[in-house]
């Protein structure tokens, strides 16, 4: 019976977990927070519903942050720099942000935030490693 019930934990556990890495670098001299969001799939991306989420400290240069427990598939992510610790990017009357933003694949806005294809990584089983620049 015991060893019923410890292949039955086995089998609800994730077959396939990923870790991720992220390094993020350029980052400015400013106080505030990274907002990171990772998001599986386009639709999930098109209405803001992220896989998930962290928030590090910003120091000048260069941070990581690890994820854990992933599924392997295709991602996006994207980020800011909250500088004034207000929880939001913000933009200018334009809609252009006013604080840094990152995308992966270093992806790059024209007339509006990139693509869910343009961002897209592929996150596989085991260890993986990132890395995305801020722009201001």
């Amino acid at each position: 019976m015991k060893t019923l019930v410890a292949t039955l934990a086995c089998l609800s556990a994730p077959l396939f977990a990923a870790e991720l890495k992220l390094t993020i670098n350029d980052i400015n001299a400013q106080p505030g927070k990274i907002y990171i969001e990772m998001y599986k799939g386009e639709q999930p991306y098109m209405s803001g519903d992220a896989y998930t989420a962290s928030i590090v400290k910003a120091q000048q240069g260069t941070v990581s942050t690890q994820f854990s427990n992933l599924e392997p598939g295709a991602y996006a992510i994207r980020l800011f720099h909250d500088e004034n610790n207000n929880a939001q990017l913000d933009t200018n009357l334009f809609g252009i942000p006013t604080e840094g933003v990152g995308f992966s694949n270093n992806a790059t806005m024209q007339f509006g935030p990139p693509s869910y294809q343009e961002m897209t990584i592929t996150i596989s089983q085991g260890s993986n490693v990132e890395s995305m620049a801020i722009s201001y």
